[in-house]
């Protein structure tokens, strides 16, 4: 149903809702929180000494931090936290904040914009993870933006997007693709590459979507077309960059280094632009400024002549006339790096930073666009005319903290919104997946996808072949074995030590029989089950261990499943998220195992038909017979 302006009025209304819920929420914890439940839930890491200082990603100051004791870190932080390092005691004015580039269990390093103070250096220390209020106002002036789209050619944006003019095609032209398409991945790159307006990439797990977003990519920039890669998350991004350099593209990243896959910093904007002669030229010149500057200081604290004053006025506008034509020698460096490029990737967030605030595109690919919000994906509108938007509307969305938000329809991405109200004439649904065994298949496509889905021969059959029982689907149900559920300590969150043995002796079987590593995972919707696994498999660091929702757009040969819920009230929480559910079960390759206790899941009718199925491709086993 079309709408009126009001929309954007409502989208701004549950974006300052969300904004406010999260500030409420940060506030809440550390006011009612000790420091131990703090560092618990992962929002500090505490008694933390610098080990060492260095110089890296694009000139930023790296400091290591480890604990003082030697004793392991929460895995709680990851790389691209915004964090703030203060003294674990003392008071100080000034709490500088940094990007986490690195976080093992043993370190986390964290680089600075700025030299930190000297304090840093000294004593014991707390990391505290910071809430990033310019995402808001950035996506906030993006939904103002084009609310404000009335004349001219971006009137025909904002109108498509409310639903009150109809998205334009041209003919789809005939191209050659470098590498085999089948006949949906053909259709879906025909038809983005003649949308006008938009489109929507309806990727299954394991259907290609990257592979057409590749295509489109090469054959947008073969054209001449100036291309935006964008999506909600740094990985997402990172993986959108990977796929234009793997077809030969020159493509740049924009984004703080610390954000960036460690193997793809040197595409960073940052990186790049120091190896310009002219950002070269500019250092030179902030060095001599500095030294102005330092000059001045020197003069005024040492009398109160006229000719000391004097020369203070003299160096300081010397040193502000350096640092204006060194800052515009870094301009010219950035527009080069940017020009030369035939895509820019970059989040969502940072499309409206200064950097990218003055540039346009003739298209961008919005991928994940599922998992960002409306007013989120509403920023690549402001910088493309054409937005090829890319998803699975049946797996995880857009994480959303306020209730009232979420009642009010912030959780329905931008790409569902469209295709409700124009119709499945602006979507292709990719129908060929090239990564599950088709037992682990045809569950999920009976139940999601319309029983569409059809396995591609080359992984229909393939097994897991370790010469241990391992059928594609093993559904262990632990019914009746008093397995019940239980809140772990100083969380809210769930966990169930009866099904984390079963997983742990399931993982240790599997690598004992020469599954490596790095091809198994484990993961669970609570995160208080993820950690007490990984605390029990802590030796195994190449063995990844973690929630569904971090794990979203990942694959491994074998997948083990937690469900944790287990009570005599059948209440499932947030399980009857079917969404989270669909990308539990079609993580794996060639085993998925899922333990679980049939008599709480199965109240629910999808469950139940989980188990049934299992059944009946001979999958099932009672824990009470279980002995692998």
């Amino acid at each position: 149903m079309p709408r009126d302006e009001r929309h954007f009025d409502q989208l701004l209304k549950l974006l300052q809702l969300e904004r406010d819920a999260e500030a409420r929420r940060l506030a809440e914890e550390r006011a009612t929180l000790s420091l131990g439940e703090l560092e618990s839930r992962g929002l500090v890491l505490l008694d933390l000494e610098s080990k060492e200082e260095s110089v890296g990603l694009g000139g930023r100051a790296v400091i290591t931090f480890v604990r003082g004791d030697g004793r392991p870190l929460p895995a709680s932080f990851s790389s691209g936290d915004l964090v703030s390092v203060s003294p674990r005691k003392a008071e100080v004015d000034f709490a500088p904040s940094g990007l986490v580039v690195r976080a093992t269990r043993q370190q986390v390093q964290v680089a600075f914009d700025k030299p930190p103070p000297p304090w840093i250096q000294e004593g014991r220390l707390r990391l505290d993870k910071a809430a990033n209020q310019v995402t808001y106002e950035r996506i906030r002036s993006a939904v103002l933006k084009v609310k404000g789209y009335e004349h001219g050619t971006v009137r025909q944006r904002r109108e498509v997007l409310l639903g009150r003019a109809e998205p334009r095609f041209e003919r789809p032209a005939d191209f050659t693709p470098t590498r085999p398409l089948n006949p949906e991945q053909r259709d879906a790159v025909a038809m983005a590459l003649a949308a006008q307006d938009f489109f929507l990439v309806h990727g299954p797990p394991g259907t290609g979507k990257s592979t057409v977003l590749a295509e489109v990519a090469f054959h947008l920039a073969a054209g001449g077309k100036r291309l935006l890669c964008t999506a909600a998350s740094n990985a997402a991004v990172d993986h959108l960059l990977e796929l234009c350099l793997d077809q030969g593209l020159s493509a740049v990243r924009v984004g703080h280094p610390g954000r960036v896959m460690p193997h793809l910093q040197e595409h960073t904007l940052d990186l790049q632009v120091e190896e310009h002669p002219d950002r070269i030229l500019a250092r030179e010149l902030f060095d001599e400024a500095f030294e102005l500057l330092g000059y001045a200081r020197r003069q005024r604290s040492q009398g109160r002549s006229r000719a000391r004053f004097s020369n203070a006025r003299e160096a300081q506008g010397e040193a502000k006339r350096l640092m204006d034509e060194a800052r515009k020698l870094e301009r010219k460096a950035v527009n080069t790096v940017l020009e030369r490029s035939q895509v820019v990737c970059a989040t969502c967030a940072s499309l409206d930073g200064h950097v990218l605030a003055g540039e346009s595109f003739d298209v961008a690919l919005l991928d994940e666009a599922t998992q960002a919000t409306e007013p989120t994906a509403l920023v690549a509108f402001t910088k493309a005319p054409t937005v090829i938007l890319a998803g699975d509307p049946q797996q995880l969305s857009a994480t959303v903290l306020s209730i009232q938000a979420q009642a009010q329809g912030l959780g329905v991405s931008l790409f569902e919104r469209l295709l409700e109200e124009h119709g499945p004439a602006v979507k292709r649904l990719l129908k060929e997946q090239y990564r599950m065994n088709q037992v682990l298949m045809e569950f999920p496509s009976k139940q999601t996808y319309g029983d569409q889905l059809r396995a591609h021969p080359s992984v229909a059959h393939r097994l897991l072949e370790l010469g241990l029982e391992a059928p594609p689907l093993l559904f262990l149900d632990t019914a009746g074995k008093g397995f019940d559920e239980t809140k772990a300590p100083g969380t809210e969150s769930l966990r169930n030590e009866g099904e984390a043995g079963l997983i742990i002796a399931r993982a240790r079987a599997l690598l004992a029989a020469g599954l490596p590593a790095g091809e198994l995972a484990i993961i669970s919707p609570y995160r208080a089950q993820a950690a007490f696994i990984r605390e029990q498999l802590g030796e195994l660091e190449q063995l990844e261990i973690d929630t569904i929702d971090a794990f979203q757009g990942r694959e491994k040969d074998a997948v083990l499943v937690s469900l944790v819920r287990s009570n005599v009230d059948q209440a499932l929480g947030f399980l009857t998220d079917l969404r989270r559910i669909n990308v539990a079960i079609t993580r794996a390759r060639r085993h998925l195992f899922v333990v679980a206790d049939s008599a709480t899941i199965s109240a629910h009718p999808y469950f139940a038909a989980l188990v049934e199925y299992a059944q009946a491709v001979g999958g099932y086993r009672s824990a009470w017979e279980w002995t692998g």
